[in-house]
């Protein structure tokens, strides 16, 4: 599977980045004079333009390949939009995207650190470690970091899992106060998708808010989501050329452009 590849840095692309999302609405006249409208989902389009400066020979050669390997505008990859979050439903981990062990129980509507009340209560009923995690279509060997907002009522060790062929999982406390944690390890494998979430001991309960997987070295702004995260599996290139200027050695700016279906 072919994934935009990602800087040395681990990250996407520099910033800023620029999205735009384009959406059709189908109009239909009838003989009568009323005109019914509706969205046509399957016609929205999302395009990037990523801005590149500074790049090494090597950095900007890796991205000029990928271009070659995509032979240009012909053949879809894997985009990881640097805009958003990777994970859906971030508010409800009682979708079924979410894969909840038996013992763990989650509940929705608790009070959230920003006001809110897109809080998780998860509680361990069980003897044994339980974990709620989300499997993601990226490439398990990239950069990514894990993040979200934890408290409890008493002192506890919970996990930030990161899960893909082999583990990187970080232990945390967690006290009474919310707190923002994150993981920013890597997995040492080469397969398709890696999953995020956490993980509890034995009768642990905790509330937890605001997770959010990102394909960079560190922590964005919390990005709320949907049925919809920024993972696009059918994006290409949105141009047979890309536009590239070499101003020294080891000096290169250029401008990529991306698009996707926004159902893909």
């Amino acid at each position: 599977m072919l994934y935009y590849p990602q800087l040395p840095n681990g990250s996407v692309c520099q910033f800023p980045v620029s999205r735009q999302s384009t959406t059709r609405t189908v109009s239909n006249q009838l003989t009568n004079g009323d005109t019914i409208r509706m969205s046509d989902p399957n016609a929205a389009v999302i395009r990037w333009q990523l801005q590149y400066t500074g790049l090494t020979d090597a950095e900007w050669s890796s991205i000029e390949a990928f271009f070659e390997t995509a032979e240009g505008m012909l053949n879809t990859f894997t985009f990881l939009d640097p805009t958003d979050n990777l994970l859906t439903w971030s508010e409800d981990w009682t979708k079924p995207i979410w894969s909840v062990d038996p013992l763990l129980q989650v509940s929705k509507g608790v009070q959230d650190p920003l006001g809110g009340t897109g809080a998780m209560q998860v509680t361990n009923t069980g003897q044994a470690a339980q974990r709620v995690v989300q499997l993601v279509g990226g490439a398990s060997w990239f950069q990514y970091c894990l993040s979200m907002y934890l408290r409890s009522d008493a002192p506890v060790t919970v996990e930030l899992v990161m899960s893909g062929g082999t583990e990187s999982n970080l232990s945390v406390a967690v006290g009474s106060n919310w707190t923002r944690f994150s993981n920013d390890s890597k997995v040492t494998s080469t397969q398709d998708g890696i999953s995020f979430g956490l993980q509890l001991p034995a009768g642990v309960r905790i509330e937890a808010f605001g997770p959010q997987a990102e394909a960079q070295p560190a922590a964005g702004y919390y990005k709320k989501t949907t049925d919809r995260a920024g993972v696009y599996a059918k994006t290409r290139f949105d141009s047979d050329s890309i536009a590239q200027v070499t101003a020294a050695l080891n000096q290169n700016s250029g401008t990529v452009k991306l698009m996707s279906s926004a159902m893909s």
